[in-house]
């Protein structure tokens, strides 16, 4: 465990896993902190190099005077790879981490191996006109329709959400939180609800605000390294921005986690793991033995994966 001082901040972060080993960085979602990716450290110590931080405002990292947002959070991430020597890693990361985790791969494509992407926004702006017009352009009624109950759906969801944050106490917004985060897998409620209630009222507000305007749409065709979307299919908030994603990025895996939710990782840990595992083993590079001496990664031939599926 350390400490990084820089960009304004302290970060908390953990390395697990054998120094020499390829490198796997986790970022975790809005409000929650690095423990969500407790069961892939586990895994993936064995023979990767495992980065796990916290995001400024969250968990044991300070708290920012600045004002926050979505291109801070990959600074400092990027920040962070640099002050711990590492030349290149594979970004997972879910729901803001995701976006944190793309937004850095824009930024410094250089640094970026490969991004893993869960239950991630990639915009806050509805598009009305330009989803619309697609679908006049395509002569769907069925997708018009579909975009309509889903654009509703969405702006309801933040509206309600957002009148009852100002509304209701820290106590029993923490309580919904984990309510509703852990209703595929009831014994995640007592993380959810403990990870929620540290933040101060002010301090959750700022962060949903924060989530609310992070955009990354119109770079999200720069991103040039291999990527893969990982949704449970119990997941309703993202299905949009995940096929955003996945047309915007050429070759995107996309692949669904049964019995999963917004936190796939978390709600079906051997899943995801067992799909990371596969996707780093046949895109990235190959993992290294703990006992051997001198491990290097090595960079395997691209692999003809299948398109994301509307």
């Amino acid at each position: 465990m350390g400490i990084y001082r820089g960009n304004g901040v302290e970060l908390y972060y953990e390395l697990h896993g054998p120094h020499d080993a390829p490198v796997l960085v986790f970022t975790h979602g809005a409000g929650w902190d690095h423990e969500q990716w407790t069961p892939q450290i586990k895994e993936f110590s064995k023979d990767y190099r495992v980065l796990v931080w916290d995001i400024r405002s969250h968990g044991r990292s300070s708290c920012s005077n600045e004002a926050l947002e979505g291109k801070l959070f990959s600074q400092d991430l990027l920040h962070l790879l640099d002050h711990l020597d590492i030349e290149k890693a594979v970004l997972a990361g879910c729901s803001m981490g995701g976006h944190i985790s793309l937004r850095a791969a824009v930024e410094r494509p250089d640094k970026v191996a490969a991004v893993v992407a869960m239950g991630t926004p990639v915009t806050s702006a509805f598009n009305w006109y330009n989803r619309l017009g697609r679908c006049f352009k395509e002569r769907s009624i069925r997708k018009m329709t579909m975009e309509i109950v889903d654009m509703s759906l969405q702006s309801f969801s933040f509206f309600a959400y957002g009148l009852s944050m100002r509304m209701l106490s820290m106590e029993t917004l923490a309580k919904l939180h984990a309510k509703g985060l852990s209703m595929i897998s009831p014994q995640l409620r007592e993380y959810f609800y403990q990870v929620t209630v540290k933040h101060k009222k002010e301090q959750w507000i700022r962060i949903f605000n924060t989530v609310s305007r992070m955009e990354l749409l119109e770079d999200l065709p720069k991103v040039s390294c291999p990527t893969m979307v990982i949704e449970g299919d119990a997941e309703w908030m993202m299905r949009r921005q995940h096929r955003y994603i996945c047309e915007c990025i050429d070759g995107t895996v996309h692949c669904l986690v049964s019995d999963a939710g917004h936190a796939a990782n978390l709600d079906n840990p051997e899943k995801v793991n067992s799909l990371l595992r596969d996707f780093l083993d046949k895109t990235v590079f190959t993992p290294v033995e703990p006992a051997a001496e001198n491990p290097k990664a090595s960079a395997l031939p691209p692999v003809n994966w299948p398109a994301c599926q509307p």
